[in-house]
Order: C-alpha cells, then sequence, then structure tokens
C-alpha cells in the first residue's frame, strides 16, 4: 500500500468547493484500522477531529485511505 507519508496513519486529502472547483490539500491521521467500521464512517471521523472548523460543506476525497478495505473516499465534510 503506498502512501502519502511514511506513516501509514497519515493520509491526504483534497477539499474541493461546491463548484467543484479544487480548494486545498491536507494530511490528516486516519483514526482507525480494520473491518470493525465502514471506511466512510472512519473517514468522517477523521476529518472531524481533524478539521473541526475548518473546509465545512465541501467535498472531502482521500485517494488512498488506511483501511483494510481501502478505495477511494468522497464525503461532505460537515462537521
Amino acid at each position: 500500500m503506498s502512501n502519502y507519508s511514511n506513516d501509514p496513519h497519515q493520509c491526504r486529502v483534497d477539499f474541493f468547493k461546491e463548484s467543484g472547483k479544487w480548494y486545498d490539500t491536507c494530511h490528516f491521521t486516519w483514526l482507525h484500522w480494520g473491518h470493525d467500521m465502514l471506511i466512510h464512517d472512519v473517514f468522517r471521523e477523521s476529518l472531524i477531529a481533524a478539521f473541526p472548523n475548518s473546509y465545512r460543506g465541501m467535498q472531502a476525497v482521500c485517494l488512498e485511505p488506511y483501511h483494510e478495505y481501502a478505495h477511494p473516499v468522497s464525503i461532505i465534510h460537515n462537521p
């Protein structure tokens, strides 16, 4: 599994405005690994922990999440 950094828990997230225009790229810590939680739920929880007051209402995209069943995920960030 390739990754955004040397720490596999650090993942890249891209934020897009409602118009679809790219806004920012950041890294965040993926909080859980494994099948005990759905990948979208872990992504949402991790984003809220990392960006509680930022990027509200923007589309968040993580192409290489740190999850047992990793695949690109995208959600609207509403903390």
